[in-house]
C-alpha cells in the first residue's frame, strides 16, 4: 500500500485522495545540449481541506483579506511516499476553482534548480551591490591588484580603450585614468547566488582557473554613478555672516555692522538654508563646503549686497546737511583651503564698490543703496551695469564702468571645471572695508580712516561707531560635478564598473553554457546547488536496474542519427568594435567560434550555443612585446575612439615580463615598469596553456619583431568542456535508449544522474525519468548508451605565423598586425592612416596620414602626412607635410607644403653660388656671383613622361652681386627663353621670372 504525505510550509496536510503527481526528473535535453532544465516541475490539484484552507487563509473567499499568506511568494512543499522524499521544491497557487462548493487548488511545484532561476526574475547585474570593492583610484591601489592568483575580487589589467600607439616611443605612458577595473567572474556569481539566498558547492567554480576569469570594464565612459554624484553636490542660500572680528556683529538678516577700517576685514559668508545636501558636504553652521571625492567641479555663488550709511547725529559746522565722501570697497571670493584649514588659492573673486552717492543727507539720517539697478531689470548674470572696481595697489582703486545710474547689487563668482581634492575646503568669503574717498577723481584716493563726511564748506567729519552697514539681501552657494569620468584619487564606486543591461540569469546561463556545467540540488541543503562541468559531474558508481526492467515492454533504441541537428556552432556574441568587425569581415565568422558538422545525410539544421559575452582580440605592436586586449572604434574622420562595448570575459594572467619599459604615471610622477598586467583570451600571449575561445582563431594580431614564435595550445573551451560530450552523443554507435522500469519510492529518493545504470548487459547514463507516479510505478526512463569518447589531451605546436599549420586537426592562427587592411596593394600600418589608391606603403609606426594616389611611401615615425599625388616618398620622422597635386617628390623636411611639386614657405627658395640645374621644388633662386659666374642649366631630368618641366611651372632668378653674371640656359632641352636659348643677368639685383608652357619659357 502506498502512503502519501504532503508538507506545505512544514505542516503535514491531509490528502483526501492520491495526488497522482506524475513526476518528471531530467538533467539535460539530448537534442538541445546547452539547455539545462529544472530537476522537475509538476502541476497538481489539491482538494480543499481544513488545514489547507487555513494555510492558504481561505483565499477562495473573495470577502477575506489575506494576512500573512502571499500567493506571489514561494511556498515550501515536500511530497513523501512511504516515508521517502519524492519531491522537494516550491509551490505556487495558479488558480482556485469552486464548483458547486467543491473547492480545489491548482498548483505548480518547481524543483530547486528551476526555482533558482525563477528567483532571479528580471534582475540585472546592476542590481547587485559591489560597494564592498570601493577603493581610491590610485597607482598604488592598481599595483596592489597585480597578483597571480588574484588576492582581490577586482584587478586593473592593461587594456587599450582609446590610445593610438602608432609612432609612440618605447616608453609608453599609462596614467592612472588609462586603467579601468575588472571584476572577477566568481565575485559576480557569488553575489548573484547570495542575492536570492542560494549557495553552491563546486570544485570547478573554486578552482584557480575559474578564479582567474574577469569581466573587464567595457563601457564607453568610466563615470560616476548617480548616487555618487548626489553625495557630492549641495545647494544653499539665505546667507548670514560668520563673525571673525570684534569690530563687527552678526545678525540673522545678513547685516554686517561696524566702524570703518583702513585695512580689509575678512568675513566668511554662511548660506544657512540647504536646498540639497544628500552627502552632508556642506556645513551650514560654519559655511564650509568639504570636497567629497577628488574630481572636477563647477562652483558658483552670488551675493546681493546693500549699503547703509548713517550721517553723524550732530549738526554740521556749515550748512544743515552732510555729504558722503566714503564707500564700501571689497571682494567676494571663493577660497580654497586644505583639510587642515591652510589657504591654497583663490578660485574666483569679484571686486565691488558700494557708494551712498553724493546727495545731501540730514544729520542722523541713513542712506540706503537701492536693491536693484536703476532703470534696468535685475540682471541674472554679471553685466557692465555693475558698479565694480579692481584693486591696482593698496591705497588706490580704479573704477571700471562707473555709472551713477546703476548702483551695485548682485555679484557673481564661479570656478568652472576646477580639479578639487578629496577633503579640501571651499569657503565663500567677503573681504571689505568702508573708506573715505574722493568721489570726483578717476583714481579714488584713500585718506585717513576718520574722514567720511563733509559739509557744504568742505569741512570733514568722522563716522560714529556702527554707522555703516553692509547687508546681504540675497545669496546662493552651490556646486555641481563635472562628470567627465573618474580621476586620480577619486573614491571609486565599483557599481559604476558593472556592465549595464545584462540580466543576472543570462549571465549565469552563459557561464553554464561556456563550461558545459551540470547542476543538481544538494540533498542535504535545498538552497545549495552542486555544480561541475559535465565530464566531472559523472562518476563511476554503478546501480544495477536489471531486475527493474519491464521486459514485456519494448526497449527502444534511437541511433544518434535521430538528433535534430547536423551542425553545431559554439560562439561568442559578435560586437561592433574595430577588431571584432575586422575579424568578422575578414573571415566571415565570430572571433573564437567553433563549428562542427555531423556526418549525416538526413539532417539540415544547425544548433547554436551563443554566449552573452563578446570576444576581445588582443593586439601587439611592432616595436614592443606587450600584447594588450583592445576595445576601440575607428573611423577616417575621428580616428581612434572609445566605444560602448558588449560585456566581455577574459583570463587574468598576472604580470608578464616585457623587454621594453613603460611608465605608470600619476600626479606625483612616473614609475618605470619592466612587466605589465596582462589579461586576454589566452592566459599567456606567447605560450598559452588555456584559451577562452571555443576554437583557435584564423589569425591573431600580435606578430612583432621581439617574439615572433608562439607555442599554441589546443586547450580551448570546446576541447576542454564539449568535445567528449559531442563525440559521445554523435558517435554512430551511441544510442538513446528508452525503456520501462518498476521504480519504488526508495529509487526516486536515491535517484542520481551522476552515476551509471546497468541493464541489458550495458552501462548507461540516465537522462530522464518521465511521469513517475507512486500509484503506478511502471515508469519510462531515457538513457544514453555509453560510448566512451577519447579523453581530450593537450597538444602544442610552435608557429611563426605561416599558413597550413595544424594542431589537433585545427588550423593554427596566422600572424596579422590587425592595424589596418591590405587591399589594392596598399599596406597601411595602423588605424590612424587611410589610403585611397593602389600600391601605397605606410609604415606601422606612422601616426596620422591620408593618401590619395598610388605608389606613395611614408616611412617609419612620420606624423601628420597628407598626400594627393603619386610616387612620393616621405622620409622617417618627418612631421606635418602636405603634398597637393605633387608627384615623385622626396620629402626630408618637416613642416612643408608642396603645391604642384613646388615647396611653399621654408624650402621654396635657395641661394646658389655654383652651377646648378633648377628644381621644380624651388620657386626662387638667389644667385651669388661674388665667387664667379653661375650657370643655371635646364636638363631633361624632370619627373614627367618626357623629362621636361610641368606645364605652368614658374621660376624666378635674381643676381646678388655686381661682379660676374648669371646665365640661364635652356638649350639642353631644345627650348628658348622668349626666343633666345639663354637669358643673362649682369647687374646686381637683376632678376627674371619665367614660366614653362610645355615648349618654351615665357618671361612674365
Amino acid at each position: 500500500m502506498v502512503k502519501e504525505e504532503l508538507y506545505i510550509n512544514g505542516e503535514c496536510v491531509e490528502l483526501l485522495e492520491s495526488l497522482n503527481p506524475n513526476l518528471t526528473f531530467n538533467i539535460a535535453d539530448i537534442a538541445n545540449p546547452d539547455q539545462r532544465k529544472a530537476d522537475f516541475s509538476k502541476t497538481i490539484t489539491l482538494p480543499a481541506s481544513k488545514k489547507i484552507n487555513k494555510i492558504f487563509e481561505h483565499i477562495f473567499d473573495v470577502n477575506i483579506d489575506l494576512q500573512t499568506f502571499n500567493p506571489n511568494l514561494r511556498t515550501d512543499v515536500t511530497y513523501l511516499v512511504n516515508g521517502e522524499v519524492q519531491l522537494d521544491g516550491y509551490l505556487q497557487i495558479k488558480s482556485v476553482n469552486n464548483k458547486d462548493g467543491f473547492i480545489t487548488y491548482s498548483c505548480v511545484i518547481i524543483g530547486r534548480i528551476g526555482n533558482f532561476f525563477t528567483a532571479l526574475q528580471e534582475q540585472e547585474l546592476t542590481d547587485l551591490d559591489l560597494s564592498s570593492l570601493n577603493h581610491t583610484y590610485t597607482k598604488a591601489n592598481q599595483v596592489a591588484t597585480w597578483n597571480l592568483p588574484l588576492t582581490t575580487d577586482y584587478c586593473y589589467p592593461m587594456i587599450n580603450y582609446d590610445i593610438n600607439y602608432g609612432g609612440l616611443a618605447f616608453s609608453e605612458i599609462w596614467n592612472v585614468e588609462d586603467f579601468n577595473p575588472a571584476v572577477k567572474v566568481k565575485k559576480y556569481l557569488d553575489e548573484i547566488f547570495s542575492s536570492v539566498g542560494y549557495s553552491y558547492t563546486s570544485t570547478f567554480l573554486t578552482s584557480d582557473y575559474f578564479n582567474s576569469l574577469i569581466v573587464p570594464f567595457s563601457s564607453k565612459e568610466f563615470k560616476l554613478t548617480e548616487s555618487t554624484i548626489n553625495n557630492r553636490v549641495f545647494s544653499a542660500y539665505n546667507s548670514k555672516v560668520a563673525q571673525t572680528t570684534t569690530a563687527f556683529t552678526t545678525t540673522t538678516s545678513g547685516t554686517v555692522t561696524g566702524i570703518t577700517s583702513s585695512s580689509y576685514i575678512t568675513n566668511q559668508i554662511v548660506p544657512q538654508t540647504e536646498s540639497y545636501d544628500a552627502g552632508g558636504v556642506y556645513n551650514n553652521f560654519m559655511g564650509t563646503y568639504t570636497v567629497n571625492g577628488t574630481g572636477r567641479y563647477n562652483i558658483s555663488a552670488m551675493l546681493k549686497l546693500q549699503g547703509l550709511f548713517t550721517a553723524p547725529s550732530a549738526s554740521p559746522t556749515a550748512g544743515s546737511n552732510y555729504f558722503p565722501i566714503c564707500a564700501f570697497h571689497g571682494y567676494v571670493s571663493l577660497n580654497r583651503y586644505t583639510s587642515a584649514g591652510v589657504f591654497i588659492n583663490t578660485l574666483d573673486s569679484q571686486n565691488f564698490v558700494i557708494s551712498p552717492g553724493s546727495d545731501a543727507v540730514a544729520p542722523g539720517a541713513t542712506v540706503t543703496t537701492t536693491n536693484t539697478p536703476v532703470n534696468t531689470s535685475d540682471p541674472a548674470t554679471t553685466q557692465n551695469n555693475y558698479f565694480t572696481g579692481s584693486l591696482r595697489y593698496p591705497g588706490n582703486i580704479e573704477i571700471d564702468g562707473y555709472s551713477n545710474s546703476s548702483p551695485p547689487n548682485k555679484y557673481f563668482i564661479s570656478a568652472n571645471n576646477v580639479r578639487l581634492n578629496n577633503g579640501e575646503i571651499i569657503k565663500l568669503e567677503l573681504l571689505f572695508s568702508c573708506r573715505s574717498t574722493d568721489a570726483y577723481a578717476q583714481y579714488i584716493q584713500f585718506f585717513q580712516s576718520n574722514v567720511f563726511w563733509r559739509d557744504s564748506a568742505n569741512n570733514t567729519y568722522d563716522a560714529a561707531t556702527n554707522s555703516f552697514k553692509l547687508k546681504i539681501t540675497d545669496s546662493y552657494f552651490n556646486n555641481e560635478v563635472v562628470n567627465s569620468g573618474y580621476s586620480e584619487d577619486d573614491n571609486i564606486d565599483m557599481n559604476s564598473a558593472i556592465p549595464a543591461k545584462v540580466k543576472q540569469k543570462d549571465f549565469v546561463k552563459s557561464i553554464i553554457k561556456m563550461f558545459n556545467l551540470y547542476i543538481q540540488p544538494d540533498p542535504a541543503d535545498e538552497k545549495n546547488l552542486l555544480i561541475e562541468p559535465r565530464d566531472d559531474f559523472y562518476n563511476n558508481e554503478v546501480t544495477d536496474w536489471s531486475t527493474k526492467l519491464d521486459k514485456s515492454q519494448a526497449v527502444e533504441s534511437k541511433p544518434m542519427g535521430a538528433l535534430n541537428y547536423k551542425d553545431y556552432l559554439y560562439s561568442y556574441k559578435q560586437d561592433n568594435d574595430y577588431y571584432n568587425e575586422l575579424y568578422y569581415n575578414t573571415w566571415d565568422e565570430v572571433y573564437g567560434q567553433a563549428d562542427f558538422s555531423i556526418n549525416n545525410d538526413f539532417l539540415k539544421t544547425q544548433h547554436k550555443t551563443e554566449l552573452i559575452f563578446s570576444p576581445t582580440p588582443s593586439v601587439g605592436q611592432l616595436w614592443y612585446d606587450r600584447v594588450i586586449p583592445t576595445i576601440i572604434k575607428y573611423d577616417d574622420k575621428d580616428g581612434i575612439q572609445r566605444t560602448e562595448a558588449n560585456i566581455r570575459i577574459l583570463q587574468w594572467g598576472g604580470l608578464k615580463d616585457t623587454d621594453q619599459n613603460w611608465l605608470h604615471s600619476d600626479s606625483s610622477g612616473s614609475t618605470f615598469k619592466t612587466n605589465y598586467p596582462y589579461a586576454g583570451m589566452y592566459n599567456d600571449p606567447y605560450s598559452p596553456s588555456e584559451d577562452l575561445g571555443f576554437n583557435l582563431t584564423n589569425e591573431i594580431y600580435w606578430a612583432n619583431a621581439f617574439n615572433n614564435v608562439i607555442t599554441f595550445n589546443n586547450t580551448n573551451l570546446y576541447n576542454k568542456f564539449y568535445k567528449k560530450f559531442i563525440e559521445e552523443i554523435t558517435d554512430p554507435n551511441s544510442k538513446i535508449v528508452n525503456a520501462y522500469f518498476y521504480l519504488t519510492p526508495s529509487d526516486i529518493a536515491n535517484l542520481s544522474f551522476k552515476k551509471q545504470y546497468y541493464f541489458e548487459g550495458q552501462y548507461f547514463r540516465l537522462n530522464k525519468v518521465e511521469n513517475y507516479n507512486p500509484s503506478n510505478p511502471l515508469t519510462k526512463c531515457e538513457f544514453l548508451k555509453i560510448k566512451e569518447a577519447t579523453v581530450f589531451s593537450r597538444s602544442t605546436v610552435a608557429s611563426h605565423g605561416g599558413v597550413n599549420l595544424q594542431l589537433d586537426g585545427q588550423r593554427v592562427p596566422t600572424f596579422g598586425n590587425g592595424n589596418g587592411t591590405a587591399t589594392n596593394g596598399n599596406s597601411t600600418g595602423n588605424q590612424s592612416v587611410n589610403a585611397i589608391g593602389t600600391n601605397n606603403y605606410i609604415s606601422g609606426t606612422v601616426q596620422g596620414a591620408t593618401v590619395r594616389g598610388s605608389n606613395n611611401t611614408i616611412q617609419s615615425g612620420a606624423t601628420n602626412i597628407d598626400i594627393k599625388g603619386d610616387g612620393n616618398t616621405v622620409s622617417s620622422g618627418v612631421k606635418n607635410v602636405q603634398l597637393i597635386n605633387s608627384n615623385n617628390q622626396t620629402v626630408t623636411q618637416s613642416n612643408v607644403v608642396y603645391v604642384n611639386d613646388e615647396i611653399q614657405g621654408t624650402g621654396s627658395f635657395e641661394t646658389m653660388t655654383a652651377d646648378f640645374t633648377p628644381s621644380e621644388n624651388v620657386r626662387t633662386y638667389l644667385v651669388d656671383t661674388q665667387g664667379g659666374s653661375v650657370n643655371a642649366v635646364f636638363e631633361a631630368t624632370y619627373e614627367t613622361a618626357n623629362g621636361l618641366p610641368h606645364i605652368g611651372k614658374i621660376w624666378t632668378f635674381k643676381k646678388l652681386h655686381s661682379t660676374n653674371q648669371v646665365v640661364i640656359d635652356a638649350s639642353q632641352i631644345n627650348a628658348t627663353i622668349d626666343g633666345n636659348s639663354t637669358e643673362t643677368l649682369t647687374s646686381n639685383g637683376d632678376s627674371v621670372t619665367m614660366m614653362w608652357d610645355g615648349q618654351q619659357f615665357n618671361i612674365i
